[in-house]
Parts: structure tokens; sequence; C-alpha cells
């Protein structure tokens, strides 16, 4: 079992990846300043409530046989209204958190987005897309991917970037449902209230992916740096495939809603203002090809927004409208 360093470890995605590293032997190190919105920590091990580029927890993190990069100032509207102090932490807090595991010969897995692909010349989308982001947090994002792949050579260690589509799902911690803000659970929340509202055109497609897939891709991940070699760095499409346009979406959480609530009346859809224009990329045809990350990381997705969905619906019926 390996010794596994976690930055953003109290996040939403690290609140869930650490109780089952752990429950698959695995001794960890954990780093979170605790200054994202969510924070999720169990009572083992404790959290080094430390920026994960001090000289502190660097120090911790290289003493690791693999760093897992969670950490970052997250979100589109974050990075945009503060783009100076997100890059901070995001591009320089990476930099120097990947010279010290550069000099320790520590491999690291870097948490990234499918916001750096832009407007891509070629769908679907692969492993081999280049990074042309068109916004701040993507910018960032493809910034902290190039440095992280700098890792990689005979005097250094293997790396791997970690692409990640839009996450969906939830987990119980402490007797508290997690929940990441989505597309998915806001019209969920929005189905008990009679009416779904769709940033406009509506238009644009998403791929979605669910929690339980995302965490198998990084258990996955842990095992591909530890046996590969220095020059290794490859990037995944954490994606499932399956891609629907907003207003898709929409259509079938309002069939879902009728299915599972026949005397009910019909949910409305209304198209509002999208706001994220200019910010946000619209691209009806976005998709995702991930054979290369399954033949290489041995990982499939099991999970489909449609069954999810419905699951999310019948758990607010059965808790009186409270999702």
């Amino acid at each position: 079992m390996a010794r596994i360093g976690i930055t953003g470890a109290t996040g939403f995605l690290g609140g869930a990846l650490v109780p089952r590293l752990g429950a698959a032997g695995h001794s960890l190190c954990l780093v979170d300043d605790r200054s994202g919105p969510l924070y999720v920590a169990g009572p083992d091990p404790p959290v080094l409530a430390l920026d994960f580029a001090s000289p502190e927890a660097v120090r911790e993190l290289v003493a690791c046989d693999v760093v897992l990069h969670l950490g970052a100032v997250s979100g589109v509207m974050a990075c945009a209204q503060d783009p100076a102090g997100s890059a901070r932490v995001n591009v320089e807090g990476t930099r120097t958190l990947v010279e010290a595991c550069r000099k320790a010969r520590v491999p690291i897995a870097f948490a990234s987005s499918f916001a750096v692909v832009g407007k891509p010349d070629r769908l679907p989308v692969t492993e081999s897309t280049p990074a042309r982001p068109t916004h701040e947090y993507a910018r960032q994002k493809a910034d902290g991917e190039r440095i992280v792949r700098t890792l990689a050579g005979p005097e250094g260690a293997a790396s791997a970037v970690l692409r990640m589509s839009n996450l969906y799902g939830t987990y119980v911690r402490d007797g508290r449902t997690i929940a990441k803000g989505n597309v998915i659970s806001l019209f969920v929340q929005q189905a008990m209230s009679g009416r779904l509202r769709v940033n406009a055109p509506g238009t644009q497609s998403r791929d979605f992916v669910h929690l339980d897939d995302v965490l198998r891709h990084w258990e996955a991940a842990v095992g591909f740096l530890l046996r590969a070699p220095p020059a290794e760095a490859p990037t995944f499409c954490v994606a499932s495939g399956e891609s629907l346009s907003i207003l898709e979406l929409a259509h079938v959480t309002s069939e879902l809603w009728t299915a599972e609530r026949p005397d009910a009346a019909p949910l409305a859809i209304d198209v509002v203002e999208n706001p994220r224009q200019g910010i946000e990329l619209i691209d009806p045809e976005f998709s995702v090809d991930r054979r290369e990350t399954e033949r290489r990381l041995g990982v499939r997705c099991e999970h489909d927004v449609r069954s999810t969905i419905r699951e999310l619906l019948r758990a607010g019926a059965a808790s009186g409208g409270r999702t």
C-alpha cells in the first residue's frame, strides 16, 4: 500500500475520495487550507490546515509515494472575479508543488477540466485534444496541466492530467448529504417548484459523469502512477461519453417527473438569461471519446444521467420534497 498526499482533501471530490483510499489500505497525508465553499472532513487522518504550496505542506507531501493535486480556487466565476488571486493558487502554487515533487521524484495526478479545450477544431474531444482555453478558469487549468507535465522525465517522475467533465452525484458523510452544485441537482430542486429554468440558449451540450465513476478513475490513476516510468505524462478523459444539451436534460427531468408523479402538473420549462454569457462556450455538438482512457486505466463508466435523475426525484418524494 502507498502513502498518498491529497491537496484539496476536504472539498467535494476530496471528501468522497479520502474514505475510499483509506478503506483500500493506503496511508494518507491530507492538506486543505479550508478556504473553499465546502468543508468535508472525516475524523481520521487529521487534515493539515495549510496552503498546499506552503513549506510545511510541501515538506509533508513530498514524503508521499504519489500526490493527488485536487486543491484549487475552483469555478469559472471565482477565477473571473479575482484572476490574480486565483492564479497565485492555481498556477504559482501548482508550480511550487511540482518543483518540489521533481526534486523528490514524486509523481502527481492533476485535477483538470474539459473547460481547457475551449472550442475544439475537431469532435469528439479525445485525450490528445489540445488545450485552447477561452476564459480565466480554463487558462489557469491549462497552465496547471503544462506545469504538471514538466515533471515527467529522467530527472523527475511520472504525471497524469485528469480532465473531468461535468460531475454529478452525491454522497453521505456523518449523516449529511454532500452535493455539488450542478445543473442536474439544480433541475431536481427546481422540479419541486414546478418550473425548470434553462440558461439560454439551452442547446449547449455537456458530457455528464457520475461521482462514483470519477472516484474509480482517481483510484486507477494512483495505481497507474505507482507503476509508471518517469517519462509518462498522459492525459485521461474522466468523462462518460454521455452528452446532453441543457434543454434535453430539462426534458428528461420533466419526463421522469411525470412518470414518478402522474397526478402532478407537468413541469414548465423556461429559457432564461445566461449569467455566464460571454464566458461559457455554447457548443451544441460537444462530445467525448474516452476509449484510450478506458484502455490505459481499465475503468468503464457504470452510471447514466436518466437513472440518477430518477433516483433523485424519488428521494425528493420520500423526503417530502426536500432534496
